[in-house]
């Protein structure tokens, strides 16, 4: 496997085509992950159409909106100056230099006098300087054009918002339908808001909370607790906080989801300058290297290839970038840091898989799974060993595209531990090529079949069966 970091791309309409889809999988896609913020249910379904008819797998990520706060309709050519003052309101009316709707409800409730409000990602930044029982008046301390619909966000407040909106819930239940492989829930806060995804999508599903808000920070532990990864989701990070700190809230992100044994990914603007150039810049392959270097499992692009000029090109250069710094494994950060703490025995036999693979040069690790918990956790302790991954699970065949360094295949019920293992290595030497006689970790549960049993390492020469 060239290859171990994962690639997510985002479709959109520079991939509104079959042709286009199947050439972003062979370009190097191993997830998809589609925007709820855009876009129609019929739209959505025909991307993941698309996607399953391709040859090889690949996962598909619903991302959905959550509570999302904008202005409104807006005077034309509204230009808001620095320095001046300004009215907001939550009843709807046409936006001016003189006042601004903000489609919340709770606003007069949440906000208050010193907190700051965000509008387009900080482009245009207000301070509350007066607040009545229906009124709040702002010093505007950046200014700008006030566009239609603009994104409005409150990093110093905290909100009463729910966490998912009945829209979300409709998407959630149209991913059900569609048997997405994850969910990725935006502007979490606490371990509530996982939990009232959860309560409404199938267990199997798995759950990525992205972490943009100040408040989930705050709560990372017991947001990991409940989820089954987290993306760093840069963007509103950059809002929410100033943005000096967010490498070092990705390194705590990181750091904390690795601890526990948990998916991680790093996202917003890796290859930014790629939505029209046909070159990287330095910095760009200098910051996918360190988020790679720093634990995550996979990389994400959006805008890149959901708008970009040329989204294979953008999908080939991430990838030769990873491979390079996959490479170069040895110096991953991973290898020096503290051990996950979480599901102590699976971790132990994870920990004790690599470490015997290290120090007898195994040619591959091979993991026997029904959930993926024991991958993960092979994964997360980056072995130089090829990770091979049996399954009886379509779903968590095609989830298993999201772990670093995991290579999938199925493998049909077996009623033995005997008969699992002479199947992989038929498999091995057939189909991977490996020569009999090349030394394998072999991680599986006894009895087969499953969940939550792994219980078994043994090292085993190919051939011997």
């Amino acid at each position: 496997m060239d290859r171990k970091t994962k690639i997510i791309a985002t479709v959109g309409p520079s991939l509104a085509s079959k042709e286009k889809i199947h050439s972003a999988i062979n370009s190097g896609v191993n997830v998809f992950r589609i925007n709820f913020s855009h876009g129609t249910l019929d739209e959505h379904k025909q991307f993941i159409d698309w996607a399953r008819s391709s040859k090889n797998q690949v996962a598909i990520m619903q991302d959905i909106q959550g509570p999302k706060i904008r202005t409104g309709q807006v005077n034309k050519n509204t230009i808001l100056q620095k320095s001046q003052e300004i009215n907001l309101t939550n009843k709807e009316v046409e936006s001016s230099d003189e006042i601004i709707f903000i489609n919340y409800k709770n606003l007069y409730k949440d906000i208050s006098v010193n907190d700051r409000v965000f509008i387009d990602d900080g482009q245009i930044i207000l301070k509350i300087t007066e607040k009545q029982k229906n009124k709040l008046k702002a010093l505007i301390l950046i200014g700008g054009e006030l566009r239609d619909n603009q994104g409005v966000a409150f990093p110093d407040s905290k909100l009463s918002v729910p966490a998912i909106t009945e829209q979300d819930i409709e998407h959630l239940k149209f991913g059900t339908e569609q048997d997405v492989d994850f969910v990725a829930v935006s502007f979490v806060r606490n371990s509530d808001d996982i939990q009232a995804v959860r309560d409404i999508i199938p267990k199997d599903i798995k759950i990525i909370a992205k972490i943009e808000l100040k408040t989930a920070l705050e709560n990372i532990d017991e947001i990991l607790n409940v989820s089954d990864g987290v993306m760093v989701a840069r963007g509103d990070l950059g809002v929410q906080l100033p943005i000096e700190k967010v490498p070092f809230v990705q390194k705590q992100i990181l750091d904390a989801a690795n601890r526990k044994g948990k998916i991680s990914i790093t996202a917003t603007e890796m290859l930014q300058s790629m939505k029209s150039s046909y070159r990287p810049t330095r910095a760009e392959v200098t910051d996918i290297t360190n988020a790679i270097l720093e634990g995550s499992d996979a990389v994400m692009l959006s805008a890149e290839t959901s708008i970009g000029d040329n989204p294979n090109r953008v999908i080939e250069v991430m990838s030769n970038i990873c491979k390079e710094v996959d490479s170069r494994n040895d110096t991953s950060s991973l290898l020096s840091k503290e051990d996950s703490k979480e599901d102590s025995f699976t971790t132990t036999l994870a920990r004790a898989a690599v470490q015997i693979a290290d120090d007898i040069d195994a040619r591959a690790i091979v993991a026997f799974t029904e959930t993926g918990k024991t991958p993960l956790l092979i994964s997360n302790f980056r072995p130089k060993a090829e990770i091979i991954t049996f399954s009886t699970k379509d779903k968590t065949l095609k989830q298993l595209n999201l772990l670093w360094g995991v290579e999938q295949f199925p493998i049909e019920k077996k009623e033995t531990f005997s008969e699992m293992l002479k199947s992989a290595n038929d498999f091995l030497v057939k189909e991977k090529k490996y020569n009999k006689g090349d030394k394998v970790i072999v991680v599986a549960g006894t009895p087969p079949n499953v969940e939550a049993a792994t219980n078994l390492i043994r090292v085993h020469n190919l051939g011997d069966v």
